[in-house]
This record gives C-alpha cells, structure tokens and sequence, in this order.
C-alpha cells in the first residue's frame, strides 16, 4: 500500500500530514514552529518539483507514504494518476490520494504564496509554519482517516481469485 498526501506544492499540509502519519511528529500534541520548519521537506520544494512524488517513510501498518504537489489543478491530476496507475495494472485499493490542502487556512496559504512563489523565506516560512499549528487538529484528524482507511482495505479479502491449473 502506497499513500499520497498531496497539497499544491507539496511543501506545508502534504508535508506535516505525512510527518505525523510516519510518527515523525506527534498527532498528541501541536509541534512548536521550529520543529515544523525542522522537517526536511517543509517549505523547501521548489515549484520545478511539483508533481514529483517524495518519499517520506513508511505508516504504522507497513505503508509507504509520499508527497507530492498537484499544482492548482488537483481535480484533473487526481483523475489522471489514478488513470495512468490503472493502466500500469495498479489497483485503486494498492494506494491512497489524501488531499491535505483541504485542511489549509487563509495563513498557511499566504505564508506558503510568500516563501514559495515570491521568495520571502524568511517572512513566509513562519508564517506558513504559525498556519501549520492553528490547523494541526484538522491534520491529525485527516491523518487518522487515512490510517482508518488503510486498516480497512486491508482487512477486507483479496479481490484476487485463484484458478485451477489445466
């Protein structure tokens, strides 16, 4: 099982969701701004990367979890992995899209706009990461949705039938 947090550019919500889903950070507690801005992806990936998948660790469960920024147009990048990992023979229950971006505030999109878009780093990136904490509940929560997910995915049976050999 492979999951996929995604944002826009795959630098604040994909980035921290991932963190606290690979236990890097605590879905106990909100983390303080410099543990966020400590996490190697947070705020650093360029807009050349967007659409690349990073890998981050692996969940509780065994599952390989990534990054990866879906620029502004998530809908049509959602259908159109989702179409090529058909075509590659990948069934929809091996991964899991979670949209992180869903979770982002007014704050941690002009912090990110700030350091990402218009190279105000050092403006931008704590703003982004001040963001990051007045919507980390809403993170752990997604987080928990997806490990739920992935619980039940793989406590149902294989969809995969066995035949006889002749």
């Amino acid at each position: 099982m492979k999951v996929f947090y995604h944002c826009f550019g795959s630098a604040h919500t994909s980035v921290v969701a991932a963190a606290i889903h690979t236990g890097r950070l605590s879905a106990r507690r909100v983390p303080p701004v410099r543990d966020l801005m400590a996490l190697p992806l947070f705020d650093r990936v360029s807009s050349r990367q967007i659409g690349r998948a990073f890998a981050v660790g692996r969940g509780p469960l065994g599952e390989e979890v990534y990054v990866i920024g879906f620029g502004p147009g998530k809908d049509v990048i959602r259908k159109a992995v989702s179409s090529l990992l058909d075509l590659k023979g990948i069934r929809n229950d091996e991964y899991l899209l979670v949209d992180a971006l869903s979770q982002a505030d007014w704050l941690v999109k002009v912090g990110g706009t700030l350091s990402r878009r218009f190279g105000l780093v050092r403006l931008g990136r704590p703003l982004a990461a001040r963001g990051i904490r007045r919507i980390y509940p809403g993170l752990t929560d997604l987080v928990a949705e997806a490990q739920e997910e992935i619980r039940n995915r793989k406590s149902r049976p294989s969809l995969t039938v066995s035949l006889p050999h002749r």
